[in-house]
This record gives structure tokens, C-alpha cells and sequence, in this order.
């Protein structure tokens, strides 16, 4: 019972898949140093309690060599665009950093997305999607840090909010602490909102607190569509099951 939490990751995605228009892939050899010679930037730091055995990975497109032939021109082109004033290059960085990410380049798309915060630090997008990247390469409390940053500068898009909480739940699911203050930044920006909740239920319920998550559940149903309120029931009822 988790439509709630797949509508707003297919929301999540899309946004993702909007990011990378008009940046196909990364070159792969010698791209790592590309621009950044002469633009250093100070990068987001890795956690303490992490180590990244690897900065390569396998992306969406590694190994395509078409794809990858198609991705030489295009970060020549972006390249080209920065400075310009006819893109944001905030914009132009993130796009490098999701194309890195998609033939496995880790450190590159370390290093766009770390260009792209020093441009707008108070944008959320750059922050998501290197908490993204830290996730596929195992740096995971420098991932739920991302995702605090992202939801710190941007509190009001919901997406962060919503990303970072399935995130949670899903690599760091005992540690409540953590996971308590994520969903009160949520409740403190949006209140009781359905989407939030039903991230809440099924944490606790994972966890076995039945009551807890019932609880929940019955919120969700008041606030939540009348063609929803089936699915909800169906839920509650077979929590109630396991009490």
C-alpha cells in the first residue's frame, strides 16, 4: 500500500528526467578535468563516517559507445555555453553533473554539481542530486546530508522533502532521531500533508508499531480523495491484523 510515495516519486523522477534535456552523456576519458583547472571550488563535504572505495560506477550508459561518442559533443557544446549569459550556468553545471552520473563518472559529477552550488547556493536541485550520486556510490550519511541541504535552502518544494524521507526510510530506517527531525521539517512547511504521512505509516509499520502507524494511516484517509479512502482502509485493516 505505498501509492502516495510512488506518486510523488514518479513526480520526482520526472523532474529528474527534465534536468538532463539537451545533455545526453559525458565523454568518459579526460573529462574529469574538464574547466575545472582553472575553477576550483570548495567541494560539499564527504561525511566522516564515510568512505567511497570508488569514484566509478556503472551508469545508465556505460558502455554505449554511441551514446557515448553523441556525449563528447554535447559536454563540448555546454562547455562552450558557460559564461555566455545565454544559460544559467548553474544549469549548464547540473546538466554536465547528470551526464557524468549516467556513464558512472562519480568524481566528475561530484565536481559539476559542487560548481553548481558555489553558483547558487541557495538552490535545492544541485544538493538533490548529489545526495543521488553519494547514494549510488555508498557515501550514504554524506547522501542524507544532500538531502538536509537541499530541503535547508529550499524548504518549500516538496519533492526534496519527499526524496529525502524515502531515502531515510530506506538506508537509515532505526535511526529515529534522524528520521523524527526530517518529518518534522515536513509537517513545519506543509503541515498534514497526505503524501508526507503515508512515508510516516509505512516507516512505522515497517518497524512493527502497528498502533502508531494505524494512527497515521487514519489521518491520511480524512485528508486524502474519496476514491483513496479504500486502498487506506484495506491498509489499516490488515495492520490491525498484526497486532
Amino acid at each position: 500500500m505505498s501509492w502516495y510515495p510512488v506518486l510523488y516519486m514518479q513526480m520526482i523522477k520526472k523532474q529528474w528526467v527534465m534536468a538532463l534535456i539537451g545533455t545526453v552523456v559525458v565523454v568518459g576519458v579526460g573529462f574529469g578535468g574538464w574547466y575545472y583547472v582553472s575553477h576550483r571550488v570548495a567541494p560539499f563535504p564527504i561525511n566522516s563516517t564515510d568512505t567511497i572505495s570508488s569514484w566509478t560506477f556503472k551508469g545508465v550508459y556505460t558502455g554505449n559507445d554511441t551514446l557515448i561518442a553523441q556525449a563528447a559533443a554535447d559536454v563540448e557544446k555546454l562547455t562552450a555555453l558557460l559564461g555566455t549569459g545565454e544559460y544559467d550556468d548553474y544549469d549548464l553545471y547540473i546538466g554536465m553533473g547528470n551526464d557524468a552520473n549516467l556513464i558512472g563518472d562519480g568524481k566528475t559529477a561530484y565536481q559539476a554539481y559542487n560548481k553548481a552550488i558555489s553558483i547558487h547556493p541557495s538552490k535545492g536541485l544541485a544538493y538533490a542530486n548529489l545526495a543521488h550520486l553519494m547514494d549510488q556510490l555508498g557515501a550514504y550519511s554524506t547522501a542524507a546530508d544532500a538531502y538536509a541541504q537541499a530541503v535547508a535552502v529550499e524548504s518549500p518544494q516538496l519533492e526534496y522533502h519527499v526524496e529525502r524521507l524515502n531515502y531515510l526510510t530506506r538506508q537509515f530506517p532505526g535511526d529515529q532521531e534522524q528520521l523524527l527531525a526530517a518529518f518534522t521539517d515536513a509537517h513545519t512547511q506543509f503541515g498534514d500533508m497526505p503524501a508526507i504521512l503515508a512515508i510516516k505509516a509505512q516507516w512505522l509499520s515497517a518497524g512493527g508499531h502497528y498502533t502508531e502507524a494505524i494512527e497515521v494511516w487514519q489521518t491520511v484517509k480524512v485528508l486524502s480523495p474519496t476514491e483513496r479512502k479504500a486502498s487506506i482502509d484495506a491498509e489499516i485493516a490488515r495492520l490491525k491484523k498484526k497486532q
